[in-house]
């Protein structure tokens, strides 16, 4: 075999892994936009992959406590003071700050999501108050802020369906599914 073949060789074999090994292809439209005492968001997710996705959109439940939920948005200050708005997988044990934890336990709750097939698009528009109470970090709960020039952002998570993370019957996760995060444009409101 010469150079040249063993070269080509291996550049189609890496070409193939890495086809296979890529994050799914999801676009992100938001439009975020300031009305009466809210801010708004109105986002459009596509999956232009070949493979279908869960997207974490539907807030947190407990099964061990029928009736209670949170979600689905949650609002989090970023340690570089940015706002953002999300519907992905944070929970209090998977940040620095666990007091909401109770120590080492292991959380009961779920995120809901559901399936984006291939080709496929959801949009959907939800509201801030201008005034709010940030769910994230633990240690700025109870506490009202401002967003009112802030810079906010809208984040939403999502994973690949596969045979190691298939879609859940129930459509529950735990907070330790994996998790890929797309966001939009950072806003400053107004």
């Amino acid at each position: 075999m010469t150079k040249l073949r063993r070269v080509a060789g291996l550049l189609l074999v890496t070409a193939a892994l890495a086809a296979c090994s890529g994050e799914p292809d999801l676009d992100l439209a938001v439009r975020t936009a300031v009305a009466g005492g809210d801010v708004t968001v109105e986002y459009t997710l596509t999956n232009r992959s070949g493979t279908p996705v869960v997207v974490y959109d539907g807030g947190w439940t407990d099964p061990q406590q029928p009736g209670w939920s949170r979600g689905p948005v949650e609002v989090s200050v970023r340690d570089d003071g940015m706002i953002e708005f999300a519907k992905r997988v944070i929970h209090p044990c998977q940040t620095p700050d666990t007091s909401d934890c109770g120590g080492a336990r292991v959380p009961t709750v779920r995120i809901r999501g559901s399936v984006l097939e291939p080709g496929a698009s959801r949009s959907d528009t939800f509201r801030v108050p201008l005034q709010t109470e940030p769910d994230h970090p633990a240690s700025a709960k109870r506490t009202p802020i401002s967003l009112a020039g802030q810079e906010v952002v809208f984040c939403i998570g999502f994973a690949e369906v596969t045979d190691d993370n298939p879609s859940a019957a129930d459509g529950l996760y735990p907070p330790d599914s994996p998790q890929t995060v797309r966001c939009g444009e950072p806003f400053r409101v107004p």
